[in-house]
């Protein structure tokens, strides 16, 4: 699987109302798109929106970024909004539960994601994924409130993603995986250089994203 990550500001307008046009227009097209594995929305406060889309191969998951800009352009017209970064990868560890294929709605969203990015400045990245892979991934599954679990490889960075029900479990996954990296990755130059966290205000999903991903 392939990630496509944006990251928005959103300058003027109300955050609910970009939420709603999302859940009742961009989600439902992207979903239907070849190679659609998941999509979400997350609210990361100060006006910062971050979506995150997954698709079976790295060119169905570029091709979501095209269809994400003309859908913006035909329909945030009146919302005065600027994408800040876009990031990719190959997803090589995944992990996700059934609690994963239940859509979240812009009135009714719950859960949590939070976004960890590192740099990796010396070291094999497949022999740290497949530490990642056998260490890490099934002990953040027992965690409660576990929805999802991905690793990638960003091309100069590793980013991981972390999907639960609550906010205080998604910051509890924080937590182990500093304790994680300090511990098992000492053979590796690692660094955590960022952690973004956001309620998730739109998501969609199909069964093909609980197959897990092995390095």
């Amino acid at each position: 699987m392939f990630a496509s990550i944006r990251r928005y500001r959103l300058h003027e307008g109300p955050m609910e109302d970009l939420m709603r046009r999302v859940d009742e227009g961009f989600a439902e097209q992207i979903s239907g798109q070849p190679g659609f594995c998941s999509y979400e929305a997350l609210d990361c406060g100060d006006g910062e929106v971050v979506t995150i889309s997954v698709f079976g191969e790295a060119g169905q998951a570029e091709a979501s970024r095209e269809l994400a800009q003309r859908w913006s352009d035909e329909n945030l017209g009146d919302l005065r909004f600027t994408r800040l970064e876009a990031l990719r990868g190959e997803i090589l560890v995944s992990r996700a539960v059934e609690d994963m294929l239940e859509p979240m709605h812009a009135d009714a969203s719950r859960e949590f994601c939070s976004v960890r990015r590192y740099r990796l400045r010396d070291g094999s990245v497949d022999e740290l994924m497949h530490v990642v892979d056998q260490k890490f991934a099934d002990r953040i599954c027992e965690l409660p409130g576990f929805v999802a679990y991905h690793a990638l490889d960003a091309g100069g960075e590793i980013l991981s993603i972390s999907l639960f029900s609550e906010q205080a479990q998604a910051e509890k996954s924080d937590e182990l995986a500093l304790a994680f990296v300090e511990e098992e990755l000492g053979a590796f130059d690692i660094e955590r250089t960022e952690v973004i966290g956001g309620r998730v205000g739109v998501s969609r999903a199909i069964a093909d994203v609980l197959e897990p991903a092995h390095a």
